[in-house]
């Protein structure tokens, strides 16, 4: 095992723990993780934005390809610079009526082709189609059928009545409406416990590289030692954790010691 590798090992252990930190208090090693990980989001967002725009839309062209047309972006783009001017803020509302307007037309057409088509196609489903598919239930397709779209339209009819408020609702409205709200409370719910997965699987992916079992347990050399992988990882894990406790103790005592003498 190189150098390189057990240094990318312990630096993951270490900010992982950093960040997990937070659950105690707020603390300069939370902190360090934090402004790290904003740095290093920062600083590889720049690079890919000069290498995948920057450099083939605006540099390439305007120094290989003398194409001069390239300088009304790079003006207007200097001209955002002066938003950090009082005198001169007011250029800054040209290139950003430009990006505005530009932006708005766009996600005007994309979201209507992309979404709002595309969900209205989707919202009326092909009868009998998903007869000659699935029949009226089919188990194993996690109940796909013709009467899983026939819920999926009445729940779509019910949550739009629901929001209908140009007459009083009556009773049948009313009845409506509760179906309305438990298809919402319904798709909330499956929203929510969707994203809860998703992190609870990002947070099981930590605890397997804290506990060393994302990677197979081989033998490893540590200077004239070999030791398993998962057990060299497990010892390291314990080492970085009682690392940041006294870290945190020790920045903590010396807070308090600058307040009393304060």
């Amino acid at each position: 095992m190189d150098f390189l590798a057990i240094v990318g090992t312990w630096l993951s252990i270490f900010l992982t723990l950093s960040i997990l930190s937070f659950l105690y208090d707020d603390n300069p090693i939370y902190k360090l993780a934090e402004h790290l990980f904003m740095g290093l989001g920062i600083g590889i967002g720049t690079v890919e934005v000069y290498y995948g725009v920057f450099q083939p839309k605006l540099v390439h062209p305007l120094l290989q390809e003398q194409r001069l047309l390239s300088l009304l972006p790079l003006i207007l783009l200097a001209l955002l610079f002066t938003k950090l001017s009082r005198k001169h803020q007011d250029w800054a509302r040209i290139p950003i009526a430009f990006i505005v307007a530009a932006f708005a037309g766009i996600k005007l057409t994309g979201e209507a082709n992309g979404r709002l088509l595309e969900q209205v196609r989707a919202s009326m489903p092909d009868l009998p189609a998903l007869y000659q598919e699935h029949g009226w239930w089919n188990w194993n397709e996690a109940g796909a059928g013709v009467i899983s779209g026939v819920l999926l339209v009445l729940g779509l009819c019910a949550c739009l009545l629901h929001f209908y408020f140009s007459s009083k609702h009556n009773k049948p409205m009313r009845v409506i409406s509760r179906v309305g709200i438990l298809t919402l409370m319904l798709s909330f719910g499956a929203s929510f416990g969707f994203t809860v997965m998703g992190r609870i699987s990002l947070a099981i992916g930590r605890a397997e590289t804290l506990l060393g079992l994302d990677q197979p347990n081989t033998l490893i050399t540590l200077g004239s030692m070999e030791v398993e992988r998962m057990t060299a990882t497990r010892w390291t894990t314990i080492g970085t954790l009682l690392l940041v406790i006294v870290a945190i103790g020790l920045l903590k005592r010396r807070k308090a010691a600058s307040v009393d003498s304060a």
